[in-house]
């Protein structure tokens, strides 16, 4: 019990050494001919003693690999570490160190409070610090893409959208939901709707893009709306403003998609993730019954529940 309790005091060491690698773009640039110890120092003027350490960590960690004439080669774990890798997940890596552990450290405010350990910190909301930081939110959403693009892959299968003729991605950042949805099906009228600095940075030109604000007017142009992990981020009164601007977007009869990690819906514990929201957004992962309870306070009638993954659940609404 000992050695498990001294082995988890240091856990982060791992997590910060890898980070530490995806930083200095390591990976990278062992994948791109900087395949040694010697070339690594020569061409980026490290110090040598440390980087060997930092080395010896992602080889024991199957990151690397050391091939006979002491070349290092990605495994599977590194090369989905590369910048360049448009499958990988080296945004989802940097996106907890930083900011994430300054709030995370003084987790005990959060539980003293209530409030969000961040906005005590850096003296406005995450969102709001973000927006204001526009390298740390173009990283962000690229993060958050990476995610989406493997928890989402699954959800033009399990949900028939050719019953609509347009479907609008509400705080869809980079777009991967909806992507996914364009693909499958070609004909129907796909958008996406965000702040006006994230969608300039959207690529795909099938989706047609909206910019605004949730929190002010949703555009009344689509007969089904998506809002995948965006409730989650904020607290009863804000997610009561977004479900009232969507459902007033919606026609009648309408369909409201919301995908959310539902507590009840899975066999996962999500007390971190929770702590997660209360420190960063201050705010939390709801059961179904709460997403229901919000949504059909703002004029939805549930419809039924289908499971996305692991931990999505798909929450469907009519208006």
């Amino acid at each position: 019990m000992k050695n498990e309790l001294k082995s988890m005091f240091t856990e982060y060491w791992k997590y910060l050494a890898v980070n530490a690698a995806c930083e200095l773009e390591i990976f990278d640039k062992i994948f791109n001919g900087q395949n040694s110890s010697e070339k690594l120092v020569k061409s980026n003027n490290w110090d040598s003693r440390t980087l060997m350490n930092l080395i010896g960590f992602l080889i024991n960690e199957s990151y690397l690999n050391v091939l006979e004439n002491n070349d290092y080669v990605l495994l599977e774990k590194g090369n989905l570490l590369r910048k360049d890798n448009p499958e990988g997940l080296y945004y989802a890596c940097l996106n907890w160190s930083g900011e994430h552990l300054n709030a995370w450290q003084n987790l005990k405010y959060s539980i003293e409070t209530g409030k969000s350990t961040f906005e005590q910190i850096y003296q406005k909301p995450y969102f709001n610090y973000l927006d204001e930081h526009p390298e740390k939110l173009i990283n962000y959403h690229k993060a958050m893409f990476e995610y989406a693009i493997d928890d989402y892959k699954e959800l033009p299968n399990i949900i028939d959208f050719s019953v609509h003729n347009s479907i609008m991605d509400v705080g869809g950042g980079y777009g991967a939901a909806i992507s996914l949805i364009k693909k499958k099906y070609p004909n129907i009228s796909c958008l996406l709707f965000d702040i006006d600095k994230v969608i300039e940075h959207v690529t795909n030109e099938s989706i047609e893009t909206v910019g605004g604000d949730f929190f002010i007017e949703i555009p009344y142009n689509a007969d089904a709306i998506i809002l995948s992990r965006v409730l989650h981020d904020w607290d009863d009164g804000k997610a009561n403003l977004i479900l009232q601007n969507c459902f007033n977007a919606l026609p009648q009869n309408g369909t409201l998609y919301v995908i959310e990690n539902c507590t009840d819906k899975i066999q996962t514990n999500l007390s971190l993730l929770s702590l997660n929201m209360a420190v960063m957004c201050q705010s939390y992962e709801r059961s179904s019954m709460e997403y229901k309870k919000l949504c059909e306070a703002q004029g939805g009638a549930f419809q039924e529940s289908k499971q996305l993954n692991g931990l999505q659940t798909i929450l469907i609404f009519k208006k």
